[in-house]
């Protein structure tokens, strides 16, 4: 075998070459995943900053109708803020008051929510409780209660309280949603122990006590009743509409 010649020797890595180019490799492999993740990390960060500053500016613009909480849903929050509109914006508050009318434990979703607040939100959909305060206010305003009576709720159900001949008086009651109104019509009658079906007294002794309409025009424009359920408090009013603007 003929000896290998210097100049044929260069032609082959020396033995520590590879180990240096494949380092090399992979420190730079290493440096773009963590620059990357840097700017994913920056990225994710300012959203959530976009995100709460969002939410604050939100429950300051209903903080005249009361404290709430609100969590602006979707990610990323600022390609939502780029094309004008929220995704969803959930609100909830544990008391409020809209166009002086008391509401407690509020949830409201809302969807497609513009950021132009002279624009119609998309579609809401809420429940909020009319406390029996607030019932025997709108009653006394949009409809004729007999005198003395108010609104409470026994097992579930509500009645309407009074007193009569030195007993309590408590008229059951089934109230429905009907669009924009309520509509309440009397069931029983209770004076002391005795209960009594109002289809068998005359129309004369219930007329005052049967399709009490409470009219519910105060709502933000395109909202309307779905569905109502007594509850301990008062009643339980669950909303819907689309198209609804609070201007």
């Amino acid at each position: 075998m003929e000896p290998m010649t210097t100049a044929q020797t260069l032609q082959y890595p020396r033995p520590d070459d590879r180990p240096r180019r494949r380092s090399r490799r992979t420190t730079l492999i290493v440096s773009a995943v963590v620059i990357v993740l840097t700017l994913v990390i920056g990225v994710i960060a300012a959203d959530r900053i976009v995100d709460y500053t969002t939410e604050q500016r939100i429950a300051d613009g209903l903080a005249d109708y009361g404290e709430a909480d609100v969590s602006v849903e979707g990610f990323p929050v600022l390609t939502q803020l780029a094309a004008g509109k929220l995704d969803s914006v959930h609100i909830t508050a544990d008391q409020a008051s809209y166009e002086g009318v008391d509401f407690t434990d509020v949830d409201a979703k809302l969807y497609d929510v513009p950021t132009d607040t002279s624009r119609p939100i998309g579609t809401v959909d809420s429940t909020a409780v009319l406390p029996h305060s607030t019932l025997d206010e709108l009653a006394s305003e949009h409809a004729n209660l007999p005198e003395s009576m108010t609104f409470t709720t026994v097992d579930g159900q509500l009645f309407l309280k009074g007193s009569m001949l030195g007993q309590d008086l408590l008229v059951g009651i089934d109230p429905k949603a009907d669009g924009r109104r309520a509509v309440v019509d009397a069931t029983t009658i209770k004076l002391g122990s005795a209960e009594i079906s109002v289809d068998r007294l005359p129309g004369f002794l219930t007329s005052e006590i049967s399709d009490i309409v409470i009219d519910l025009d105060f709502l933000p424009a395109g909202l309307e009743l779905t569905d109502i359920t007594p509850t301990d408090s008062g009643l339980q009013v669950r909303l819907h509409g689309s198209g609804v603007s609070l201007q």
